[in-house]
């Protein structure tokens, strides 16, 4: 078994597809058979699935990286659930296909996560813009270990989707039916809201790993007239989650905060900027 399964979406993104490749093979994992590679072909008209198979025969990776295309095209959630379902490995990464991460990124997270007994392990993420800046993206900060009541009440007030700086432990996201909700909005936060309300233990560095590139036209920078509807729609799905699992007493208040914030208020935002 792998120690760690990464699973990218891949749609549209022949300019910067072989750059995500080539920093998933510079991983410094010990050997290639430590890292799963799953690609989820989500039938982009470019040539990035041309680029994918090539980068595969050249280093000769086939055995290790796997390809898999989805029936219909769905959005980028359900291209990283049919990896979930796919993967092998102990941890799951998910890195997008118009991203990089930095080569040491998969063995420092995967070494923290194994100390700390962690079923998620996070990093930081650098902001690239067009113009050449950068900027430092974190995650909320509560420290190694055990998560208790206060601390998960503190993530999921101040989380932001960073799903992609981190590994998920993958029986658990699986036992617990931890996946992207279908919506084409807001379903990488409800992902994360969801991984943070179950999470028992967690590893934490403010060290940034992953880079996740600014570019006009990303799904997520997209303005879409559906968006404050596919998002209530996936944050529904959150508290829906919650009641099942008899939740709402001690997390309902933090959660409907959540639901305003991510569902209500961003939307409207979404909207002003549109005007």
């Amino acid at each position: 078994m792998a120690k760690v399964s990464v699973i990218v979406p891949v749609y549209n993104v022949e300019r910067y597809i072989e750059r995500c490749l080539t920093s998933l093979y510079g991983q410094t994992m010990q050997d290639i058979q430590d890292i799963e590679v799953i690609l989820v072909d989500d039938l982009g008209m470019d040539r990035s699935m041309d680029i994918v198979h090539h980068f595969i025969d050249c280093h000769q990776l086939a055995g290790h990286w796997h390809i898999i295309t989805a029936p219909i095209n769905q959005g980028p959630g359900a291209a990283r659930n049919i990896g979930i379902r796919y993967a092998t490995g102990e941890y799951i990464a998910f890195v997008d296909s118009d991203d990089w991460i930095e080569p040491d990124m998969l063995q420092a997270l995967y070494t923290a996560a194994r100390r700390y007994d962690a079923d998620i392990s996070s990093s930081a993420a650098i902001l690239d813009y067009p113009d050449g800046t950068h900027r430092l993206m974190t995650n909320p900060h509560i420290g190694s270990g055990t998560i208790s009541v206060q601390a998960r009440k503190y993530l999921l007030r101040h989380f932001v989707s960073n799903f992609t700086t981190m590994l998920f432990r993958r029986e658990w996201l699986v036992s617990n039916n931890l996946y992207f909700p279908e919506a084409n909005s807001g379903e990488d936060s409800c992902f994360m809201a969801q991984c943070y309300l179950l999470a028992r233990s967690i590893a934490q560095t403010d060290t940034p790993y992953y880079h996740y590139i600014i570019h006009p036209q990303s799904i997520s920078h997209r303005k879409r007239v559906y968006r404050g509807r596919e998002k209530r729609k996936a944050f529904g799905a959150l508290l829906q989650f919650a009641r099942e699992r008899n939740m709402m007493g001690t997390y309902g208040c933090v959660l409907r905060y959540v639901y305003f914030k991510k569902a209500i208020l961003s939307s409207i935002l979404d909207y002003i900027r549109t005007l």
